[in-house]
């Protein structure tokens, strides 16, 4: 029965036949193949948003708690949302138009009793009593110990959603579309720069049958590092496919 090809499987097979696996020896071992795809995976979670996917979490506030445990996955807490307007409430009046009599009412005979305008001066009334009374939470978050820090103490419990960024599986990233390629050509320089490493230990060659044997070692070194030199540009470049730099206002 033969096993199963993962994502994994699958890339460390073409770096192999890369670097001429099957044709001459490659003296790579499978720790540093799977090295070479960790660190690759890892620069793209660190320097581009194609590590990270969009995502949503429940979770209920508890009375007199204000610090949370976010799971591992979660690298960025962006926005909570409450069920209600009021500052410790449990429900709230929130403001649906599809189940609110009135509004359909206004919807329906908009030239008669009322209009979208009313419905949208209501929503920006909803919105400004929100912000004074306490809708919106207030929160600081540490990634490195996925702690979630409300700047509040609640008074009862209440369910809340949270925008989050959660870090993409390696599978879906080795299978991306976009950084997909990047991770093998990144994996891909990194082999050929251990490769290097320990075949420029011996600077005179190997004994052979015919004579000294040179080894490649410093060439493939410094293909390496001109290859990762091209591959850190192309994040630069937003190859990957991902969001750009942001506009800021102010000093940086």
């Amino acid at each position: 029965m033969s096993a199963t090809i993962t994502p994994r499987t699958k890339l460390i097979s073409q770096i192999r036949l890369l670097l001429g696996g099957q044709m001459v020896e490659v003296e790579l071992d499978a720790e540093h193949y799977d090295l070479a795809i960790d660190m690759a995976v890892e620069r793209v979670r660190q320097r581009t948003t194609g590590g990270v996917e969009e995502s949503h979490i429940f979770f209920t506030m508890q009375p007199d708690v204000d610090v949370y445990t976010m799971p591992d996955e979660v690298q960025e807490v962006e926005k909570l949302y409450r069920r209600g307007v009021g500052a410790n409430s449990t429900g709230g009046t929130n403001f649906d138009p599809f189940e609110a009599a009135f509004s359909n009412i206004y919807l329906l005979q908009a030239g008669r009793t009322g209009g979208l305008a009313t419905w949208d001066f209501f929503a920006q009334y909803q919105e400004t009593i929100g912000r004074v009374f306490g809708s919106e939470l207030n929160f600081m978050w540490e990634p490195s110990t996925h702690k979630l820090s409300l700047v509040r103490r609640p008074k009862a419990e209440e369910d809340v959603l949270a925008k989050v960024w959660m870090r993409k599986p390696t599978d879906i990233i080795l299978t991306d579309d976009y950084t997909g390629p990047w991770v093998r050509d990144f994996a891909l320089a990194k082999c050929k720069q251990m490769l290097g490493e320990a075949r420029s230990k011996f600077p005179s060659g190997l004994p052979g049958p015919g004579g000294s044997i040179t080894l490649n070692g410093n060439e493939l070194k410094q293909d390496a590092t001109a290859e990762m030199e091209r591959l850190e540009q192309e994040l630069l470049n937003f190859v990957t496919g991902r969001d750009g730099i942001p506009f800021r206002i102010g000093y940086m």
